[in-house]
């Protein structure tokens, strides 16, 4: 698949920025509505109020397009992960921070209706759950690690295993609460809930880790 970093030397045009903004705001709706292969090119246009020729000029294929939807997403969340955070915060204030931002996705009602259908279409096109696995979760994933990375390096933290750290981090945070959203339970939190959650999470983690 093609590099998407958006398509186009016009983009940093104000009314192209608009026009790609309808353009996600649209495959957004539309992917989180009907899935990846029940979304299309036609209607993503229709509801952007643009032509197909359009999304074409700037996204070459639907793949690119849901690619992304994926990383527009997870760009809110990455925010709450770059090492620059740790000029201002402790690593613990940090992993807070990201902590109640992927509780506050995890339990979003549109996301959980999207993961649902998203994993019914994996087993029949293996390569849509590459393109969100690497464009959501393994980027996040990868973003993780640096930060702790650079804690490291700082001596707030120590590992011999950043990776199995980062993952035990996002372990203790989920829970299995992603595992219930997904076969129908209703989970609702308030924010002082996730805070508080997500400082159990992150102190539990605190005591292996601490150097």
């Amino acid at each position: 698949m093609e590099n998407t970093d958006i398509v186009t030397e016009r983009t940093d045009r104000p009314s192209s920025q608009r026009k790609i903004a309808k353009i996600l705001a649209a495959a957004r709706t539309e992917f989180f509505a009907n899935g990846f292969a029940g979304a299309s090119i036609e209607a993503i246009a229709a509801l952007a109020e643009v032509s197909k020729v359009t999304i074409y000029s700037w996204f070459k294929t639907k793949e690119n397009l849901f690619v992304e939807v994926v990383k527009s997403e997870c760009r809110h969340m990455s925010e709450s992960l770059v090492g620059e955070n740790l000029k201002t915060r402790s690593i613990r204030d940090t992993l807070i921070f990201a902590a109640e931002h992927m509780l506050g996705v995890l339990m979003d009602e549109e996301k959980v209706r999207f993961d649902r259908v998203l994993a019914a279409e994996v087993t029949r096109d293996p390569k849509v759950g590459e393109y969100f696995l690497d464009n959501g979760p393994r980027a996040l994933l990868h973003n993780l690690v640096n930060l702790l990375k650079i804690s490291q390096e700082k001596g707030e933290i120590q590992s011999t295993d950043l990776v199995s750290s980062a993952e035990m981090f996002v372990s203790l945070v989920m829970g299995r609460i992603d595992l219930f959203l997904r076969y129908g339970e209703k989970i609702k939190m308030t924010t002082p809930q996730k805070r508080e959650r997500a400082k159990h999470a992150v102190d539990a983690w605190m005591l292996i880790h601490r150097k």
